[in-house]
């Protein structure tokens, strides 16, 4: 009677030594395969972050109405004008969009100045200081917004949004809906978003704040000097204070 075969495995012999199985090969997974599935993390991601961007763009009530009877135009820097460029009193405003502080002027004090703009006995000049989260885009879309001469629409369209929205008020998104909103040519718009010719005007801006030594916004001038209070301006929006039209 003959026992079961032994194995030929030297191992076998060897007291604690046991056969280990043969290892599992794994089955690479193809290149194309991973590519496929990278494709799609990154479309999905990107279609999350889409939904997520700016979906709305009010406009104020009635924009642009109360710059009706005023003359627009630009000075010779760029910078947007309200009233008549030989009107002999000049007032000139330093803003940034993101400054809450420039918003309350537009909404309180510039509208005192409206009868002497539109009497001729003064002028508004804006000069727009790209400061703030957001401030870049929102000037550059104030400044494209007029090359079509649609600028205090976009200005005051800008300013209403303060506070209305979280961390995304000047998204690029937002402030071409708006720009479509005003009716702007869009393709014309979204080219001098990215053009030249607005960076200089804001490069300008920013020369002339510095060159004024100034430190923040709004930093408003009466005939090139800084005023404090704005119970200064109350000489111009007076009947009494120059020459009629």
């Amino acid at each position: 009677m003959t026992g079961p075969a032994r194995s030929s495995d030297s191992l076998d012999d060897l007291p604690g030594m046991e056969r280990r199985p043969a290892p599992i090969r794994r089955r690479r997974v193809p290149i194309w395969l991973l590519i496929l599935v990278g494709a799609l993390v990154i479309g999905l991601g990107a279609g999350a972050m889409y939904l997520m961007l700016p979906l709305d763009a009010p406009l104020p009530a009635d924009v642009g109405a109360r710059y009706e009877r005023l003359e627009r135009g630009t000075t010779a820097q760029g910078f947007p004008r309200l009233g008549r460029a030989d009107a002999p009193v000049v007032i000139e405003d330093f803003s940034s969009y993101a400054c809450p502080h420039c918003g309350t002027f537009f909404d309180d004090e510039l509208p005192r100045l409206f009868e002497a703009i539109a009497a001729g006995r003064a002028q508004f000049v804006l000069i727009p200081v790209p400061f703030g989260r957001g401030g870049p885009t929102a000037t550059r879309a104030a400044l494209c917004a007029g090359e079509q001469g649609k600028f205090w629409e976009m200005n005051d369209t800008l300013f209403s949004w303060q506070g209305r929205f979280v961390g995304s008020t000047f998204h690029e998104r937002r402030v071409t809906m708006a720009a479509d909103a005003l009716g702007l040519d869009h393709s014309a718009f979204t080219a001098c978003m990215d053009g030249g010719a607005v960076r200089a005007v804001i490069d300008r801006a920013r020369d002339e704040f510095d060159r004024r030594g100034l430190r923040g916004t709004p930093s408003v001038f009466l005939d090139g000097k800084r005023i404090r209070d704005y119970a200064e301006l109350d000489a111009v929006s007076a009947p009494e204070s120059g020459g009629s039209a």
